[in-house]
């Protein structure tokens, strides 16, 4: 337990639910780049989730979409209780296997490939189902606008950039970074919900099907990045076949639904990719080089790689020549993160 008050507002919380205290109370170690605490409480042969939390405002973001996708058929664990101070709330368990499990275990097998494209499927029908959504219950922003964007590429910038020793002129990184949060910001006509950390750390399996946990950071959005997202996890190494066979499988099903010229469709993906790449990085800066979290530092090298190959391989068309050329000075120096 973090400490004696969440100990008993643990055992309190579960007790007025249930009414009577859990028979056990195990601390999880989710490996996530939150300060979310999860647990697990057992009673009577089953099972329950429990998360503590001192953020309220994205708490009651993720209670909000859980109702939401819950009432729309997405599989997303049932909400059992809220406490009356809104920092902690109890779950369904959907066990411990996630996405990247499968991976790791299996690596790019039929099985897991059916995975990815039965979660690519799911997610459209999530980025669909968005006509009732209210974004003003999304936290800290209700679009990917360019505020969002600004405040990934400066946590870019101040925690991956600057650390990794590449000098830079703040002006002219400031004006490249200005105009990208321009041209990739979502535009008032793409009305689709963002997942905004579709990765399958993610995606539980969970009775040999799909489910989805932390999208507390959802708001309204392009459809490309969440797709971006779960191609390019760097802890997933899928390969560039890997990445291929899946856009493809995703541009037929949104083909379906909307008339869309495939190469328009593809250099927004990569574009979407880049973006993706620079924030998980900032990210991995943050969590991983300041805060010494295992996971993400060793997930650097990786992310690295996935952002060279894209640079190497991708029509970006984004007019950034600063901003290009310290990522390729970065380049230069990325073996100092595989030390």
């Amino acid at each position: 337990m973090k400490n004696k008050k969440v100990s008993i507002l643990l055992t309190n919380g579960f007790k007025n639910w249930y009414s009577s205290e859990a028979d056990d109370i195990e601390l999880l170690n989710s490996g996530s780049g939150s300060n979310r605490n999860y647990y697990r409480f057992f009673k009577d042969e089953k099972t329950f989730i429990g998360t503590w939390s001192e953020n309220l405002k994205e708490n009651e973001a993720f209670f909000y979409f859980t109702n939401y996708f819950y009432k729309k058929g997405i599989r997303v664990p049932k909400l059992h209780f809220i406490s009356p101070e809104r920092n902690f709330y109890i779950q369904q368990d959907i066990g411990n296997t996630n996405l990247l499990n499968k991976v790791h275990e299996n690596g790019f097998s039929l099985e897991v490939s059916n995975y990815y494209k039965e979660s690519l499927s799911m997610l459209w029908k999530m980025q669909q189902n968005n006509s009732g959504i209210s974004y003003n219950n999304c936290y800290p922003r209700a679009a990917f606008d360019e505020q969002s964007l600004m405040w990934d590429l400066n946590y870019f910038k101040y925690y991956f950039l600057k650390v990794s020793g590449v000098e830079f002129d703040e002006q002219l990184l400031e004006n490249d970074m200005l105009l990208l949060a321009q041209t990739l910001s979502v535009s008032k006509d793409q009305n689709y919900f963002m997942f905004r950390d579709f990765q399958a750390r993610n995606i539980h399996i969970y009775k040999d099907e799909i489910w989805f946990i932390d999208y507390q950071g959802g708001r309204r959005g392009p459809y490309l990045y969440d797709v971006a997202s779960l191609l390019y996890q760097a802890s997933a190494g899928l390969s560039s076949e890997n990445r291929k066979e899946l856009l493809d499988y995703y541009y037929q099903i949104i083909s379906q639904d909307m008339r869309i010229d495939q190469q328009a469709f593809e250099q927004e993906f990569y574009q979407m990719v880049f973006i993706r790449v620079i924030q998980t990085l900032g990210a991995y800066g943050f969590r991983g080089l300041i805060e010494g979290k295992a996971y993400f530092k060793n997930s650097i090298p990786a992310a690295l790689n996935n952002l060279q190959e894209l640079m190497q391989t991708a029509d970006l068309n984004l007019k950034i020549p600063y901003f290009l050329s310290k990522l390729e000075e970065l380049m230069k120096i990325k073996n100092i993160f595989e030390e």
